[in-house]
């Protein structure tokens, strides 16, 4: 494989769940070695189903490209590899309660003393520090606790989570996009960095926390349809659903043309009047679309350059051409569970895709090979793992 951009950088990841694990998987596609520091039960996500052949795949998701390294994290000795472990990284991030990493004499004052060039990484439910720093928080608290929740879903049915816990990925990408930031420093130096869920579920929806500010009020809920242009939304025709966007008014000329209704161009001349009368506009698109089939209303509307799609399954979406083209779907052989299919980066460096070759790790898969490189000796080694202090297969 040819240099990636993080080549030759390491990365301590104390991940558990999504946030940070998918941080740290993202880290590892760009090239940095990962190392994920497990407790001997291991990351909690091991243990969340479904399961392939005994593995969970919610945590072979998100862990590809690393290396376990499983321990009793009171033991003394594991303490002294960890501190060693510090000494030699760039990037420590952790997803883990408050007070979990002062508990285990990593927090960042102390990871600082052992290596004052560290970027430390603190990935949270409501922030480090405030009112809220320490409370517990799961996806759908942070939907509820950004205004998500408020936003979406129909008008008549009540407002609804989006299907995907969104805040933990979201979480991820930012702590990798804030520590990609402070690799790139010149000279390097050490840096704290905050990462909050609930707070970057806030800033993915500006747009609507805009149309709060401007209108001083609530946003309705809008289903599937756009708050910002019309028509933009999910449309049924006689065999199932597609998309249509209509992004400005030379568009919806075109598609009044198209559908042969030069009457809804002059009812609807501009976005203004599309958005104040989007439920009459909707009703009428939605009879003409019922007289003929997805496929066609997508031919004939993406031949005139109009933005139209299918609404996919997921099995439909990784089987389709782009998808494939853009390796999306990801395979690996993995000693337990076996073929192994898993979410691509959406990152292109060069013109290939961002990509570890390595699996997700067993649990405590390079223990061994992790103390020894960190200065225990063999004897300590197998002593540690012998009185369960260690986990190595």
């Amino acid at each position: 494989m040819s240099e990636r951009p993080l080549d030759g950088v390491l990365v301590i990841e104390f991940g558990n769940l999504i946030a940070a694990p998918y941080a740290g998987m993202l880290l590892a596609d760009l090239g940095a070695r990962v190392v994920k520091v497990e407790p001997t039960g291991g990351d909690l996500g091991r243990r969340f189903g479904p399961y392939q052949k005994g593995e969970s795949v919610f945590f072979l998701a998100v862990n590809r490209g690393k290396e376990s390294l499983a321990l009793d994290l009171k033991d003394w000795l594991s303490k002294r590899a960890l501190d060693n472990l510090v000494r030699k990284a760039d990037v420590l991030v952790h997803n883990l309660r408050h007070g979990a990493m002062e508990r285990l004499g990593l927090d960042e004052p102390r990871a600082r003393e052992l290596n004052s060039e560290l970027v430390y990484v603190v990935v949270s439910a409501f922030g480090a520090t405030g009112p809220y720093a320490e409370r517990a928080g799961i996806d759908v608290i942070f939907q509820g606790e950004s205004g998500m929740i408020s936003i979406t879903g129909s008008p008549g049915d009540g407002p609804r989570k989006t299907a995907t816990t969104i805040g933990d990925y979201v979480a991820g990408t930012n702590a990798a996009l804030a520590v990609a930031a402070a690799l790139a420093e010149s000279p390097r130096r050490g840096r704290y960095i905050e990462i909050s869920l609930r707070d970057g579920l806030m800033a993915v929806q500006s747009g609507w926390n805009a149309i709060a500010f401007a209108t001083r009020s609530q946003p309705e809920r809008t289903g599937t349809a756009s708050p910002f242009l019309a028509p933009n939304q999910v449309f049924e025709a006689s065999d199932g659903p597609f998309t249509l966007a209509i992004v400005s008014d030379r568009h919806f000329e075109i598609l009044s043309g198209v559908l042969e209704r030069p009457d809804l161009a002059r009812d609807f001349p501009h976005n203004e009047s599309r958005i104040t009368g989007r439920e009459s506009l909707a009703r009428k698109l939605g009879r003409i679309f019922k007289t003929e089939k997805a496929e066609h209303w997508i031919e004939l509307l993406s031949q005139s350059g109009l933005p139209v799609g299918r609404v996919l399954t997921i099995a439909e979406a990784f089987d389709d051409p782009q998808a494939r083209h853009h390796e999306m779907l990801v395979e690996t052989d993995h000693p337990i569970a076996g073929l192994v299919h898993s979410t691509g980066s959406p990152i292109r460096v060069d013109d290939v895709p961002a990509r570890t070759e390595m699996r997700p790790p067993l649990l405590g898969e390079h223990t061994r090979a992790l103390l020894d490189e960190l200065g225990l000796d063999e004897e300590s080694i197998e002593k540690m793992i012998g009185e369960g202090r260690a986990v190595a297969p």
